[in-house]
């Protein structure tokens, strides 16, 4: 009897290959692990039933979650199937196991306390020793006692840790705080609004770093007027035995600050080799994860995305080739804050990528822009009328330099947008805000031409349809919504449009306004499921 193990995830790494092998090795049994782009497999074959049955409860108990793993299905198969296995990688870079953890956990073993403990699976400094103050110590209980107690005491400890040296000291007010490290994950709701599936990304194996958004007993009891933080955990095990002894002083939360910050106190660590782990930082929208920052992913996708000078086609191609699209007809959506927003499609038949508009243009200057307003359909009388009624926002707005805004993106169009409407806030921060369903709808189209490559984006008709909107009393923040509710709806449009034209056998999305939950929830939401939609994998959304 073979067992099939196969789990699902999607990832090209060999963190799992890793960690299957360093527990299946220990036991009298056949066994292969194989990799495609979906899944990982362990196939065991074993004489006795009790050798599988002790695999399956160590596999459950020492094989941690990951931020790339979704699930898991177990088989029987008739025999091992004749393709070479897997091998490990020789050395890792992920945090520690759930194996060492449990090893310096236990007060009978001889690595109790000992930050250093590392196997194949999970990375540390190697044959290294505690440099406190310019004093040699030794792992134990009472160190991590001691830093506890001076933490305790408001003291600034600076940490070598395997992601770098930080300056960590006990949290005082948020206002001033950009990253938090979380040591006691069971109390994490005190602070922010409890999110289980960002929560279990923040303890698996690859430890990275999360937004979350303050919650209101926190706000209201401690004053505070930020709306969200970013928050990891110990993904070492200095900063684990660390957060293990802060419990008993009821600290929940660090500050971290970066090295060259004031301290008190510094635990430096004298090694044979240097380690450097990477804390990407994610985000999840819809049951989907979007990488905003990581040195993690497969270094041949640099490769990929520097063949293009755009960077939309070259944030696309790398999306193409983590999913293995290449064959498919992909209609690819790329809206950033930083670059030119695109949209592209890409078939072998049409040997590679057109474009499906001209780029999103704006004139240039403000008083350009309102005598196309003037000059279109009835927008000499919808002028007229919004500088009757908002003419401090119609004269503020004259002054905003449109040759500032520097990318031909949607972004820009709302930046023109606020200086138009007189709104307080960025609009994309408004509809982060809104606790409504759906706002107005804004007219979102393009100016139509027989060749895709010269359609061009109506912002007049944007523009003057927000201008009447607040003409009749709709307020900011509910506009602000609109804004982003019907651009989604413009891009779900856009795929029904092309597929008229051609086949569209699936949607990506890729470039940093994705990374806006909200405008990514109505996006998805608007997308018929006819499509498959890809982001990429393991490389960054919008590099």
């Amino acid at each position: 009897m073979v067992l099939k193990y196969k789990f699902k995830y999607k990832a090209t790494n060999k963190t799992y290959v890793n960690i299957l092998d360093s527990i299946v090795e220990k036991y009298e049994c056949e066994y292969k692990i194989l990799q495609d782009l979906e899944h990982v497999y362990l196939l065991v074959e074993a004489q006795d039933e009790k050798i599988i049955e002790e695999l399956s409860n160590d596999l459950s108990k020492y094989l941690p979650m990951s931020i790339y793993y979704e699930g898991l299905e177990v088989d029987v198969v008739k025999k091992m199937p004749q393709i070479e296995s897997i091998k490990a990688e020789v050395k890792s870079l992920n945090s520690f196991c759930p194996s060492c953890l449990e090893e310096v956990e236990k007060e009978s073993s001889a690595n109790f306390y000992n930050a250093f403990k590392f196997c194949k699976t999970c990375s540390t400094f190697e044959n290294a020793t505690f440099i406190l103050d310019n004093k040699e110590e030794k792992s134990s209980k009472e160190l991590f006692e001691r830093l506890a107690f001076l933490i305790n005491e408001n003291k600034r400890i600076k940490i070598k840790s395997v992601s770098g040296t930080f300056v960590f000291k006990k949290l005082e007010s948020l206002e001033d705080v950009d990253v938090l490290l979380c040591t006691n994950l069971k109390n994490i709701s005190k602070l922010v609004v409890e999110d289980k599936q960002a929560i279990v990304a923040l303890a698996s194996i690859e430890k990275p770093q999360i937004k979350f958004r303050i919650n209101e007993i926190y706000k209201m009891k401690n004053q505070a007027v930020k709306e969200s933080v970013e928050i990891r955990v110990a993904n070492d095990l200095t900063l684990y035995l660390l957060s293990k002894e802060l419990e008993k002083y009821e600290i929940d939360f660090l500050q971290i600050e970066d090295e060259n910050s004031s301290y008190d106190s510094f635990l430096d660590v004298k090694a044979s080799t240097e380690v450097n782990i990477d804390i990407p930082k994610i985000i999840y929208c819809e049951n989907k994860k979007l990488i905003l920052a990581s040195n993690s992913y497969p270094k041949n996708l640099d490769v990929i995305y520097e063949r293009f000078e755009e960077k939309n086609k070259a944030q696309f191609m790398t999306v193409l080739s983590e999913n293995m699209l290449f064959d498919k007809a992909i209609l690819n959506f790329y809206l950033s804050r930083k670059n030119d927003d695109r949209f592209t499609f890409y078939s072998e038949e049409l040997n590679g990528f057109v474009d499906i508009s001209k780029s999103f243009s704006l004139p240039k200057d403000m008083s350009e822009l309102y005598k196309q307003i003037s000059e279109s359909k009835s927008g000499d009388r919808l002028l007229e009328n919004y500088k009757e009624k908002f003419s401090l926002e119609y004269e503020n707005s004259l002054s905003f330099d449109l040759q500032a805004l520097g990318i031909k993106s949607f972004l820009s169009y709302f930046k023109v947008a606020k200086e138009i409407l007189g709104f307080e806030n960025e609009i994309l921060t408004n509809a982060q805000n809104c606790h409504l369903e759906k706002g107005p709808r804004v007219d979102f189209k393009m100016i139509e031409n027989e060749k895709l490559s010269l359609r061009e984006f109506d912002y007049v008709s944007m523009f003057k349809s927000a201008m009447s909107f607040k003409l009749a009393g709709v307020d900011e923040v509910t506009l602000s919504l609109g804004f982003i509710d019907s651009l989604a709806s413009f891009i779900a449009s856009e795929v029904d449009n092309i597929n008229d034209l051609y086949e569209v056998e699936g949607v990506s999305l890729c470039g940093d306004m994705f990374t806006y939950d909200i405008f990514t929830k109505l996006v998805l939401k608007n997308i018929t499921k006819n499509y498959k939609i890809h982001f990429n994998r393991e490389f960054v959304i919008d590099k």
